[in-house]
């Protein structure tokens, strides 16, 4: 047999207010529009404090030259070549870029640069001189070349020594020229061979021919004039005594 149950009659009167009251709970409140502003406002000043402190705590930015279009070897660089961006200073001193358009005016580009990008320091002449040049690269002995001691945008002189003992010649070539490049001559696998290939700018056509002349039948040397300031030698040329006795002299 079924039980049944009923409910009391104290309990079917309960009403649901009487029953939350008894179960202690509170329904909460809407907030109202003044709730809702203040607390947007509150929100909008945290933001800003967090901005500003961010801002405070980066790091300095500092330009760096890049190409406003993709340049070729041998171009010169100017202003409608190049551009600047800006980087953290961080970065521009472990790249050793340009920091200004300026510094490169009139300098001219060793390898393709493509659009874009970061102007290297290998990828371009700086140190030329800003006169029409002739460049000649020629081998020459490491050890008449201060054993490789060279330096592009240095100026050396060079002079070539016709003949050996004591019927050779020794002239000069160029004074001043201008060190482009300074490599060392490869010798197929065995590595270096002991010379080293010297390029530089020579302003007139003449010390070209002389030179290109030279690099074929005399022995070349070069010396460092960087330092040399404003000496000027008196002579162009020195001959052996057999050679002065062979000319009549």
């Amino acid at each position: 047999m079924r039980r049944s149950h009923t409910t009391s009659p104290e309990v079917q009167s309960e009403t649901p207010h009487a029953t939350l009251r008894r179960l202690n709970i509170r329904v909460p409140r809407k907030p109202n529009s003044r709730t809702i502003v203040g607390g947007l406002l509150v929100s909008t000043a945290a933001l800003a404090a967090f901005l500003a402190v961010s801002g405070a705590g980066s790091p300095p930015q500092q330009s760096v030259v890049i190409s406003r279009r993709a340049l070729a070897a041998g171009e010169r660089l100017d202003s409608s070549t190049l551009a600047t961006t800006s980087v953290d200073a961080r970065t521009a001193e472990l790249l050793r870029s340009f920091l200004s358009v300026d510094a490169l005016a009139g300098a001219v580009a060793l390898a393709p640069i493509g659009e874009g990008e970061l102007v290297q320091r290998s990828a371009v002449l700086t140190e030329g001189p800003t006169e029409p040049t002739r460049q000649f690269s020629f081998p020459v002995d490491r050890d008449r070349a201060l054993n490789g001691d060279l330096r592009p945008g240095e100026r050396v002189d060079v002079l070539a020594t016709y003949g050996s003992g004591s019927d050779a010649t020794t002239t000069v070539l160029a004074r001043d020229a201008n060190v482009i490049r300074v490599t060392d001559a490869k010798s197929g696998s065995l590595g270096s061979s002991g010379k080293l290939i010297v390029t530089l700018a020579l302003t007139s056509a003449d010390q070209l021919l002389d030179a290109v002349h030279a690099a074929q039948v005399a022995s070349i040397t070069v010396v460092r004039s960087t330092l040399a300031g404003e000496t000027v030698g008196t002579r162009s040329a020195v001959t052996g005594p057999l050679a002065r006795v062979t000319a009549g002299r």
